[in-house]
């Protein structure tokens, strides 16, 4: 496991070095996305102070749980996705090891997306530590969106459509811009399931300093690992489902 994980980091690194224009697209990209909602919602006077919180989870989320569907997409195209399914290492595993180093890529970006808008846009951050735990249990719970998107990519190859729906679902309904409360009732009872939504809120109550109470930090914990097996049982099903047909390796 070690092996893998310190391959998966070497191969990464290597891509950052030598696609590093695409990374800057990229980050100048997020950046206007942000630069625009923190403007314009600040006009409109509807900002709290965990807006920024709020985006840049959904920034890592919509990272994260993309990752490993487009990696498998990748490696089907490629060829080499049989050689994957030989490793040690089994594919779910391989699947969370992807999410986790690209997870920290993904947070590097952040730190400078961060740096670039304290200097160039006129907002104040506030930060406490005790929110990057909470960031952790949150994106953990989102790794089992992660391994069903990677499940769909397994059998269909091709899942970019899905992965859009649930990353401007993340961003329009948990939270992060929209208050929940405003909400239809359908969607707030789906927003509140999700652990994006909760570690928002979470985060957000920090950062205002109000309290926070042990239930709610359960209830966060609970949730995540609800989502992560429930995305290992479904990746589970799905695969074998579809190596029984022999499509695994189709492209």
């Amino acid at each position: 496991m070690f092996k893998t994980l310190k391959a998966e980091f070497g191969k990464y690194f290597v891509e950052f070095k030598t696609y590093y224009p695409d990374h800057i697209v990229s980050l100048i990209v997020t950046y206007i996305l942000f630069a625009g909602f923190f403007l314009g919602f600040r006009n409109s006077g509807n900002l709290s102070e965990g807006f920024y919180i709020g985006f840049l989870c959904w920034y890592l989320a919509s990272n994260i749980i993309s990752e490993s569907s487009v990696s498998i997409s990748f490696e089907k195209q490629a060829g080499t996705f049989e050689q994957l399914l030989l490793k040690p290492v089994n594919i779910e595993l391989l699947c969370l090891i992807k999410t986790f180093v690209w997870l920290v890529f993904s947070s590097i970006q952040v730190v400078l997306l961060l740096i670039l808008v304290k200097f160039t846009i006129p907002i104040q951050f506030k930060f406490d530590i005790k929110i990057i735990p909470i960031l952790l249990i949150t994106l953990l719970g989102l790794s089992g969106l992660g391994l069903l998107l990677a499940a769909l990519t397994v059998r269909f190859t091709k899942t970019a459509s899905f992965e859009s729906i649930l990353s401007y679902f993340l961003l329009f309904f948990t939270g992060t811009i929209i208050d929940i409360n405003s909400m239809p009732i359908v969607f707030q009872i789906i927003s509140k399931s999700l652990p994006l939504t909760q570690g928002i809120m979470i985060s957000t109550r920090i950062l205002e300093n109000e309290p926070v109470s042990s239930n709610q930090i359960i209830m966060l914990c609970l949730n995540s690992l609800f989502y992560l097996f429930l995305g290992a049982i479904i990746f589970k099903i799905i695969y074998n489902k579809t190596k029984s047909k022999g499509l695994v390796t189709d492209y």
